[in-house]
């Protein structure tokens, strides 16, 4: 009997070690080559910054707003988007930010897309909740099964090279293979009530608020199928945390003219570097070159 005790104690300790060192290996080489650990890593480790603009949002954000160009365009700017984000993810990485930094941004850019995504769900992208200050770890946060995604991507980037050469530019992620769009529009319209009563896009216009930080909500473009006949606006939304925020519906049907389907596409709604840029540059003539607009850059 104390043999096999002994024997099963044996096991229970090589399983335990196997694990831990299988589980740090893993969160090692994740943490120096996923293109979200980077970003995380640099986002928390910025050395006095002193950006104009920040972009928060879900993967559509990340891929489709190019803060390189923003940033040649005088305005300093940094992509805080991460795939899997949720608005509230959103908000914990603002909040996060005012507290560490003391130059306060002039503007939000906050890119979704109401037609393909929630607004109000409460999970928290899971590098950002790895990694945020008070997090209480537990066997939900084991590496190889928090980030096994990593692991796909990670296998993806071995196998080809379209992958490998997708990188990471002012926190912008891009890519240039294409996928090209299929599918064809509906005459549909932009759920303004969605964004009107998203209790986490009202957190967010709160904190901006406080801080005197303008709060610009982007409806970004997606494939043909998604696009609405409503106007591009802009919108003022008030809301119950007592800020005001300013939306722009760029996934208006003629406002995507401009977007090529055979070439400016990466897939699922996501543009490759191409598409972003094109649809920055329009992003920049809209919100910030005109000058008899109240969100005129200073």
């Amino acid at each position: 009997m104390k043999i096999l005790i002994r024997k099963i104690l044996f096991f229970v300790l090589y399983f335990i070690l196997f694990t831990v060192i299988i589980n740090t290996v893993f969160l090692f080489i994740i943490a120096f080559t996923d293109w979200d650990f980077i970003k995380r890593r640099e986002s928390l480790n910025f050395d006095e910054p002193g950006y104009k603009v920040l972009v928060l949002g879900t993967s559509l954000a990340e891929y489709g707003i190019d803060t390189e160009l923003l940033t040649a365009n005088n305005l300093e700017s940094y992509n805080l988007s991460f795939v899997g984000s949720s608005i509230k993810t959103n908000y914990i990485q603002l909040e996060e930010y005012l507290s560490r930094y003391q130059v306060k941004p002039d503007y939000v850019l906050l890119g979704m897309n109401s037609f393909l995504e929630r607004f109000d769900n409460d999970g928290i992208q899971p590098v950002v909740e790895f990694t945020m200050k008070g997090h209480r770890y537990g066997i939900k946060d084991l590496p190889i099964s928090k980030f096994n995604w990593a692991g796909m991507e990670l296998i993806k980037k071995f196998f080809k090279s379209k992958y490998r050469q997708t990188y990471v530019s002012f926190g912008q992620k891009k890519c240039s293979y294409n996928v090209p769009d299929l599918s064809q529009n509906n005459e549909r319209l932009l759920n303004l009530q969605k964004y009107e009563t998203a209790h986490w896009i009202g957190k967010i216009s709160g904190l901006c608020s406080v801080n005197g930080i303008r709060l610009i909500l982007i409806e970004m473009p997606g494939i043909n199928e998604t696009q609405n006949i409503s106007p591009l606006g802009p919108y003022e939304i008030k809301y119950d945390m007592g800020g005001i925020a300013t939306l722009f519906n760029f996934n208006n049907m003629e406002f995507c003219d401009l977007i090529n389907d055979d070439s400016d596409w990466a897939g699922l709604s996501h543009f490759n570097m191409y598409g972003a840029r094109k649809f920055t540059s329009e992003l920049l003539k809209t919100v910030f070159s005109n000058q008899d607009s109240s969100l005129a850059a200073n």
